[in-house]
């Protein structure tokens, strides 16, 4: 039998489990039960419907992970390196979830040697944990979620749960507007999750692909903006594209280019613009540009000021 351990944390158990399935062990509910000194139903929940869509069978009366998903000790390079990156990219998730998930990816890397450095910063959402799970489980059950957002009811059939620029949002359809929206995930409060399901449209899911960033509008019809891009700048568009619906129109001779995006809302494509001035404007539609001058100009106007003081 385990080493009885004083395991409070769901996440706690749960990683440590996986760890050990990914490992190749075979895991007994009544061994575990006592290890982490809980009920083994509260076991039978982990494997049941905690872990569910992890690839993990039963065999007799323990578990393990399906045929080619366990990760033995020897690892070809293209797996230490993708556990490596996960590692990182965990470790700015969130104080409580980032340290738990950077020392299961630790277990699992078996060397204490990592040349990846990842500068991703991500909100931490430590204290929304048991929200962030109920939404997954609507999520991926259909259901509808009820909550208070901005001091009023939503009654929302969730879709994704979203990370813009290292903020965490639900994407959802609010179905008292008949509206897709975002809603940021710290001003979601007393959630309920219901027995009410409904029917995904893979419409919605298209939409927030061609998505730039948290201001974008989903219920709103796209329209395109050219935008100018400097030779300085423009390679980092070649690498990666500004969305999804880039489209490069031409490139000139002295290593600018002109791209077409399509976005849903001015203020999703003005807060990129403003991450790359001067190098980058707007040529087209006109009243947009002059609304990136506008921009600027406040800009401009608050520096100078700050200068004469």
């Amino acid at each position: 039998m385990g080493q009885i351990h004083d395991y409070d944390k769901i996440l706690t158990r749960l990683t440590i489990i996986l760890q050990r399935l990914y490992e190749g062990e075979l895991l007994s509910v009544q061994d575990l039960a006592l290890e982490f000194n809980v009920s083994t139903k509260t076991i039978q929940r982990d494997f049941n419907q905690r872990l569910i869509r992890f690839p993990i069978e039963k065999q007799g009366m323990k578990w393990k992970m399906q045929s080619g998903h366990a990760i033995t000790k020897e690892r070809s390079p293209e797996e230490a390196l993708v556990l490596e990156m996960l590692g990182n990219i965990a470790e700015g998730i969130g104080s409580e979830f980032g340290v738990k998930a950077k020392s299961l990816f630790s277990k699992l890397q078996n060397n204490t040697k990592n040349p990846i450095y990842s500068k991703t910063i991500i909100e931490d959402i430590s204290d929304k944990l048991s929200l962030f799970h109920i939404i997954e489980e609507a999520i991926m059950e259909s259901k509808m979620v009820i909550f208070n957002y901005n001091d009023k009811l939503r009654h929302v059939h969730p879709y994704k749960i979203v990370s813009f620029e290292g903020y965490w949002y639900l994407y959802g359809e609010e179905l008292l507007e008949n509206k897709l929206k975002t809603y940021y995930f710290k001003g979601i409060d007393h959630l309920q999750l219901t027995n009410e399901t409904f029917i995904p449209d893979d419409k919605t899911y298209k939409i927030l692909e061609r998505a730039i960033n948290a201001w974008f509008e989903p219920d709103k019809e796209p329209f395109a903006v050219t935008i100018r891009a400097t030779a300085e700048i423009a390679k980092y568009f070649h690498r990666r594209p500004l969305a999804s619906t880039q489209r490069i129109l031409k490139t000139y001779e002295d290593g600018s280019m002109e791209i077409e995006v399509l976005v849903t809302a001015e203020r999703e494509i003005l807060h990129e613009i403003k991450k790359w001035m001067p190098d980058l404007i707007i040529t087209s539609p006109k009243a947009l540009a002059l609304k990136a001058k506008s921009i600027a100009d406040s800009f401009l106007n608050r520096q100078i000021e700050y200068l004469i003081q």
